[in-house]
């Protein structure tokens, strides 16, 4: 059934592109020959005004009338469309709804037409929640936006359901009201960190950087740019920088299972 809807209005396509080229209905120009009837007209009041002589009006009455024949005669030749556009319109108006179709064919699902679509996994009554009390967070923070706090708890609520780029945009907000807090910044780094599916770029880079520069101690800063030297080849620096990371941190710190994973994945005892 598909298949048969989709020849019915490939067909239809087809001829209102071509049907205007197939009609032998001339092109409608504005050929500007009313000029000339004015002109014949205007001598005509000078003559019965006696403003010219007989015989001046007649040379000028021929020469205009000369003039508005050779006019017609192009307007005319001119109104014509060609046979070889005609031709080369239709193959044209042809080929185009033959390779949309072609596309669709390729990118398209007609198939699936008809079938069941699949259910979405519903929210569970604590996820609705959850949901509900970050958009009225951010509405009020819209309303009220004097509020790093506020911000700062939006940007990690973002975090959790996976809206990275809107994390950034709170973060970035609790950063202009806090622009001393390591941890603000180690927060916007991974915001762009996980934005770019965990590959580091400028930005990312950029606010790691300050978080450490603000807090030489921050576990994450330090952590984060060990990666980022890892991620640019330098795997022996990263290891070490992890490595020193690891003693310094008390035992039973819940971040070194964190830096304990990471070296066994490079199959690096820490």
């Amino acid at each position: 059934m598909i298949w048969f809807l989709l020849a019915v209005i490939a067909t239809l396509v087809a001829l209102a592109l071509i049907l205007p080229f197939l009609s032998a209905r001339r092109l409608e120009i504005s050929d500007g020959l009313g000029v000339f009837n004015g002109q014949l007209a205007e001598l005509q009041r000078d003559r019965e005004l006696g403003l010219i002589s007989e015989d001046e009006s007649r040379r000028a009455e021929a020469e205009i009338k000369r003039r508005l024949l050779r006019a017609s005669e192009q307007v005319e030749a001119e109104g014509e469309i060609s046979p070889a556009l005609r031709q080369a319109s239709i193959v044209i108006c042809t080929l185009t709804v033959a390779a949309a179709v072609a596309i669709y064919m390729w990118l398209g699902s007609p198939h699936l037409i008809g079938e069941p679509s699949v259910e979405q996994p519903s929210l569970t009554e604590e996820q609705v929640a959850f949901i509900n009390e970050v958009d009225a967070l951010a509405s009020d923070l819209l309303a009220n936006p004097d509020n790093a706090p506020g911000w700062a708890g939006l940007g990690q609520a973002y975090m959790v359901m996976g809206r990275y780029g809107e994390a950034a945009i709170a973060f970035n907000n609790a950063i202009n009201l806090v622009p001393d807090s390591s941890a603000l910044f180690a927060s916007l780094g991974e915001a762009y960190l996980y934005a770019e599916g965990g590959n580091f770029n400028p930005s990312a880079r950029e606010a790691f950087q300050r978080a450490y520069d603000l807090d030489p101690q921050n576990v994450r800063a330090r952590f984060f740019i060990a990666e980022a030297i890892y991620q640019s080849g330098d795997q022996a620096t990263a290891e070490r920088l992890w490595q020193e990371l690891i003693a310094s941190m008390p035992e039973g710190d819940p971040a070194r299972a964190m830096i304990q994973r990471r070296l066994a994945a490079l199959g690096t005892e820490p």
